[in-house]
């Protein structure tokens, strides 16, 4: 599928399929695990009495990763049982069935090298899921949104799939679930779940690739949202700038708003520790605002209102519109009454890739 030999791919591999499973007089039973079950596209169509059981049946659900018994033991004889909790916390979550389960990579790797990493994550090819995100509409933004920031979010989940319906955004839940990357919190009925990112190891993965990806790499961003914490705009500005410059190919001109919505997305998954982060996009009105309030009340809380200019002659006309908007209408309202006594007011304006 990425590199363009999908079809041929299909057609081979039904009729290999179908030779090795279905055509084999040697062959009592055979067994074939993977991540998506493609079945829209007839690749099992040679098979007789084929049984499929995924991440959202109950049957066999305990046999496809390690169990909590099975991890707190594997801990107790390497000596590591102390360490049930902060294990927990970064390879667990994932529920198959009815049945918790931890990740047997990660697992297995953090007893070996007895180190909180992203053991699993990183031996991946995550294209796909980058593909999809390319393609992002302002609905998926607002679900990645929430996602992001550790809510739930419901979707309805089918057992069978097609590549080529990852033309749609919305089919990236399918993606995300069967590959590892959400799990299913509740089985509300009906094809209907609810899903969630499982642990520690997994938001880490999307902080990394997502920023790596769209937002100028993981240092970068996490630099110029030191300089925006401690209050060195001038800094703050020039990588903002820097980051569109960067990402030329990705951000052409009339993207401002997918550029927003990295922006606020990249915010979350750097900031959300120590900040609730909030925005609003206004439709066809050209703004956008974005609320960033500390969780410590001593710390300086951000109203951003964000703009766009038709010209680059427009910018500092609009940079200046956005920040009188903001002290007009007394956005920073609502974050004083919860205690916040400093509130920093920006106005930013975007003109293509010029800020």
């Amino acid at each position: 599928y990425e590199h363009g030999y999908y079809e041929e791919a299909i057609s081979f591999f039904r009729n290999f399929y179908s030779a090795a499973l279905k055509d084999n007089e040697y062959l009592q039973m055979g067994v074939m695990t993977g991540i998506l079950r493609v079945a829209k596209e007839g690749i099992f169509s040679g098979l007789n009495n084929l049984a499929v059981y995924s991440v959202l049946d109950e049957r066999y659900s305990s046999y496809f990763g390690l169990t909590e018994q099975e991890v707190e033991r594997a801990l107790n004889d390497y000596g590591l049982d102390y360490k049930m909790e902060e294990v927990k916390e970064w390879y667990d979550g994932y529920r198959f069935g009815k049945t918790e389960i931890y990740n047997p990579w990660s697992i297995l790797n953090y007893i070996s090298h007895q180190k909180l990493e992203a053991y699993w994550v990183n031996t991946s090819n995550n294209f796909l899921i980058y593909d999809v995100l390319e393609q992002a509409n302002r609905n998926l933004f607002e679900e990645l949104q929430a996602v992001f920031q550790g809510k739930e979010i419901q979707k309805t989940l089918e057992y069978s799939f097609s590549f080529q319906e990852l033309k749609n955004p919305q089919e990236i839940w399918q993606l995300l679930v069967h590959s590892g990357y959400l799990k299913i919190e509740k089985n509300m009925g009906s094809h209907r779940y609810a899903l969630k990112i499982p642990n520690q190891e997994i938001y880490q993965f999307f902080e990394k690739s997502f920023l790596n990806r769209f937002l100028g790499g993981v240092d970068y961003f996490q630099d110029m949202m030191s300089a925006f914490k401690q209050e060195e705009l001038a800094i703050f500005e020039k990588k903002l700038q820097e980051i569109l410059r960067s990402n030329v190919s990705y951000y052409d001109g009339g993207q401002e708003e997918k550029y927003y919505h990295n922006l606020v997305l990249g915010m979350i998954l750097s900031l959300s520790k120590e900040y609730e982060i909030r925005s609003n996009l206004e439709s066809g009105y050209g703004r956008y605002d974005i609320s960033i309030e500390p969780k410590d009340k001593r710390k300086t809380g951000f109203i951003l209102e964000c703009k766009v200019a038709k010209t680059e002659e427009e910018l500092e006309e609009k940079a200046k519109e956005a920040l009188e908007q903001i002290q007009e209408k007394k956005y920073d309202t609502e974050m004083r009454q919860r205690g916040i006594s400093k509130v920093l007011a920006l106005g930013l304006a975007f003109c293509g890739k010029k800020v």
